[in-house]
């Protein structure tokens, strides 16, 4: 029996790898520890790619307006005015100086000056009878207006409405008569016009039942909201001849002002009378002449002039 010596034996020396074959493979539990970290990496990564993601988006958001509340109401596109339309129906506010225009400028003149001074907003444009040009006027002096000022012009003539067609505005949206009605709000109504400070409320067709709508509170309440506004847009109202209904009577108690157009060599003094008359107590803050037979034709092809109510004798500046 051999005796034992107590020195270890040297370990065996393990043969290389040749070269193209495999390794030896890893324990299985290393493999796996390995596989789970690098899981919790791709997780946190993500975590971390998600945390980002949402703070552009909170700042982004934050950048951004407000959204209107619940039931506001929201503009329509501005309307693009065609210039032949414009031109066809002789509705010339709304281009460059010319001897045709510039006596809507005076009258927009006049009528500011009595705005700032008054803080009176809201004006009707009529005539005795139908054909006196009141429309006309009408829409030549809330384009002016709007070219310096914010405008409302507004269409109450509902037995015969013209403002849409002489505009050239779509005829199947909402109108005024709508409004009155209760089948549309205000705001639908509306039609801004590209370019200019001007929004049109126009009558979308014809009503033969006006008295009633023309009498109903909607009205009288949208008529006050301007006039509370004493710094608010300037509002021209298109309404019906004095003398062909009552329905100018009904207008009158919700506006500020008239201006009155006349048409020289067809309205008659005796109606002129009987329209003043008629609209007591509203005033008539200014008369037109329209067609003026005795100024000359080359220094304004249709003949206008302003005359205040305070001195008729004398042309308004």
């Amino acid at each position: 029996m051999k005796a034992e010596t107590g020195i270890a034996q040297p370990p065996a020396t393990l043969a290389p790898t040749p070269a193209g074959s495999s390794p030896a493979p890893k324990p299985a539990a290393t493999s796996a520890a390995k596989a789970k970290s690098r899981t919790k990496s791709r997780a946190k990564a993500k975590a971390e790619a998600i945390a980002a993601a949402v703070q552009v988006s909170a700042d982004d958001a934050a950048a951004l307006p407000a959204p209107a509340p619940a039931g506001t109401p929201v503009l329509p596109a501005p309307w693009i005015l065609d210039p032949a339309v414009l031109a066809n129906n002789r509705i010339v506010g709304f281009g460059s100086m010319n001897e045709d225009v510039h006596p809507f400028f005076m009258l927009r003149a006049a009528l500011l000056n009595h705005a700032v001074a008054t803080h009176q907003r809201v004006f009707a444009v009529t005539s005795a009878q139908a054909g006196n040009g009141k429309t006309h006027v009408a829409t030549n002096l809330a384009a002016t207006l709007s070219r310096i000022h914010p405008t409302v012009l507004i269409e109450l003539d509902l037995r015969q409405p013209q403002l849409g067609t002489r505009l050239g505005l779509a005829a199947d949206t909402p109108g005024v008569d709508d409004y009155l009605s209760g089948e549309a709000e205000w705001a639908d109504t509306a039609v801004p016009i590209e370019g200019f400070d001007l929004t049109v409320h126009r009558v979308r067709r014809a009503r033969v039942n006006a008295e009633p709508l023309l009498a109903s509170p909607a009205l009288a309440q949208i008529l006050r909201q301007f006039r509370a506004n004493g710094n608010g847009p300037i509002c021209i109202v298109d309404t019906p001849p004095a003398l062909v209904s009552d329905d100018l009577v009904l207008i009158a108690r919700g506006i500020d002002g008239v201006l009155l157009v006349v048409e020289e060599a067809r309205s008659r003094k005796g109606d002129i009378v009987e329209a003043i008359n008629a609209l007591n107590p509203t005033p008539i803050v200014g008369t037109i002449l329209n067609n003026s037979i005795t100024r000359p034709r080359s220094q304004n092809t249709y003949g206008y002039h302003y005359y205040r109510d305070d001195a008729a004798s004398a042309p308004g500046a």
